[in-house]
């Protein structure tokens, strides 16, 4: 029971400092956020799929300056038969965006994330990532 209780709090700090470091790089230092993402990651941004760390890359370049408020974060570890062992937690944030030149939007983001091994011990990488504007009803 310890280790699961050990593993959902791991995920539910580790979910809350990656979040806070993935949109601080985006808000800040938007040329390394490709940094955070596997090689082989996927993001799949409002429908639009990109494939690899290279292209990810590339359609972060296209985004206009941005400015985020996380509202809300979520995370949950997945369970070692499901991932043979990997360490890894879904985590799911939701916040308000503001890209320049545009009016700020509601968002949902959910990263797919795995410990790899780092110059300084385990790091987070995305494996996968989705991002959603969210539509606000009249």
């Amino acid at each position: 029971m310890t280790d699961k209780r050990s593993k959902v709090d791991l995920s539910g700090q580790s979910g809350i400092d990656f979040s806070k470091l993935f949109y601080e790089t985006m808000d800040k230092k938007r040329h390394l956020v490709s940094n955070l993402y596997l090689d082989t990651a996927t993001l799949v941004w409002n429908g639009n799929p990109y494939q690899g760390k290279e292209n990810i890359s590339k359609f972060y370049e296209t985004l206009p300056v941005s400015s985020t408020d996380i509202r809300s974060v979520d995370a949950q570890p997945i369970l070692d038969e499901y991932v043979q062992g990997q360490t890894t937690v879904l985590v799911s944030v939701s916040g308000i965006v503001k890209f320049a030149g545009r009016s700020s939007t509601l968002y949902s983001e959910s990263f797919l994330l795995t410990a790899q091994q780092g110059s300084s011990g385990n790091v987070w990488k995305i494996v996968s990532d989705c991002f959603r504007f969210h539509e606000t009803l009249s």
